[in-house]
């Protein structure tokens, strides 16, 4: 049995299954939520609709999984994929190149973006770095409008000073680059458009491939523009068949743990030698190898811990 390889005090948690996203409020809601399932076998006393839980919207959850984490793990060889696509001897030795990183919520697109902007070899190409948080705040409610910008304003806080950071949506997108033509103008620039949505109207891309046209986004000294975005077919609209990196799920059960151990702690940590690769493979297992997945499983662990008076981290993931 699984449980028996972990630390006694947590037997209490035997027979719980594992719901990764936030169940903050008491909204009910019947869909299933985007995801990693609970493994096979266990008793479901906790699900995502549990109604004894309770259970945030569905939109509210796949929120949740967007919150910055402290550090990035996992995501070596993509960053190096997605430099060469950037740097000389990319797919296409062009000055100006558009990139789309597609892949499940919370398998670290936002993430991986925020590296690449940190990564000394691109900075030293682009001299003048955006970013842009992609919404429409007009089919939110208020509540919703709120949690996006608290997510969003996160994710910027965690970007160096220098990158120009505002929120658009498409329609007004436009409008707001126009704002910097000057410094797109002056400098070969790399441009993050984070969240690229699925919409079942051509117009929607129309409008954001327009933003991209030599009409209005000067190329002259070159450029990138990367998009992220969940569907592979919206993406290919935006950016075209070939220019894709498709971000993966994690397959290394230390990377896992270290990204679940570190939310525990709310602090960067060193590798734990006492886990056994048992423990570590099923918390991959749970989380589905999603990064955001297995941040929640720690942040939901660190609420209980606190709650316990306790900060154990050597028991259990399971809620």
């Amino acid at each position: 049995m699984y449980q028996e390889s972990l630390p006694s005090q947590e037997n209490s948690s035997k027979g719980k299954s594992f719901c990764f996203l936030r169940n903050k409020d008491k909204k009910q809601n019947g869909s299933a939520t985007a995801g990693a399932a609970p493994p096979a076998g266990s008793n479901g006393d906790v699900t995502p609709n549990n109604p004894g839980e309770g259970s945030s919207s569905q939109k509210k959850k796949i929120k949740e999984t967007y919150k910055p984490a402290a550090a990035v793990r996992g995501f070596k060889k993509d960053e190096m994929s997605l430099e060469i696509m950037l740097l000389k001897g990319g797919f296409r030795d062009e000055p100006f190149k558009t990139i789309g990183v597609v892949g499940l919520p919370g398998v670290g697109k936002t993430a991986l973006c925020r590296s690449i902007l940190r990564n000394e070899r691109v900075k030293s190409s682009y001299t003048q770095m955006f970013w842009i948080s992609l919404w429409n705040e007009a089919e939110e409610t208020e509540e919703e409008v709120e949690e996006t910008e608290e997510v969003v304003e996160e994710i910027e806080d965690t970007l160096p000073g220098d990158i120009i950071k505002f929120k658009s949506d498409v329609r007004h997108l436009l409008e707001r680059l126009s704002d910097h033509q000057e410094k797109l103008a002056e400098n070969k620039y790399l441009i993050v458009i984070d969240d690229v949505g699925e919409a079942e109207e051509d117009r929607y891309y129309e409008d954001l491939n327009k933003c991209f046209s030599d009409e209005h986004l000067p190329k002259q000294k070159g450029g990138a523009v990367i998009v992220t975005c969940r569907s592979e077919e919206a993406a290919k609209k935006v950016v075209g068949d070939d220019n894709l990196h498709r971000l993966q799920p994690l397959n290394d059960p230390n990377s896992c743990w270290w990204i679940y151990n570190e939310a525990v702690k709310g602090k960067k940590t060193s590798e734990d030698a006492t886990i056994s690769n048992k423990v570590k493979e099923e918390l991959m297992k749970r989380c589905g190898g999603l990064p955001g997945a297995a941040r929640m499983m720690g942040e939901i662990k660190k609420d209980k811990n606190k709650a316990n008076r306790t900060v154990s981290t050597h028991s259990t993931f399971l809620a």
